[in-house]
């Protein structure tokens, strides 16, 4: 018969391209196996990480507040003339935007109630 049909003794099962390559220890499998373990465990923490929309939202959220911040204050804590500009402009337009619009509701209420007399 010939040494196909018979066993190998564990561990001197090797592939091919492993002829010249002495077979590992059990240290070397086991450290081998722990470090494999560790990048399965980052892999697994970073697809986690990707799939909590809460936590990428509000650090989203934390960098836009934070770029906000840079454009208005100085690193001193104190206002950019520009951005006191702009606000002073915004603040003007929304008073204007009052007046106009109660201005044109008392024209209609005098207008309303000329039609009634």
């Amino acid at each position: 018969m010939s040494d196909l049909n018979q066993p190998r003794p564990s561990g001197t099962h090797r592939a091919a391209g492993d002829a010249d390559r002495p077979a590992p220890n059990v240290d070397d499998l086991q450290a081998d196996i722990e470090k494999t373990r560790e990048q399965l465990a980052d892999t697994v923490d970073q697809l986690q990480a990707k799939l909590d929309v809460k936590a990428r939202a509000s650090a989203s959220v934390h960098d836009i507040t934070d770029k906000a911040k840079d454009r208005v204050v100085d690193p001193q804590g104190n206002p950019r003339p520009a951005a006191l500009g702009a606000g002073g402009a915004v603040l003007a337009g929304l008073v204007a935007v009052v007046v106009v619009v109660l201005w044109r509701r008392r024209q209609q209420q005098r207008v309303l109630g000329m039609r009634w007399r």
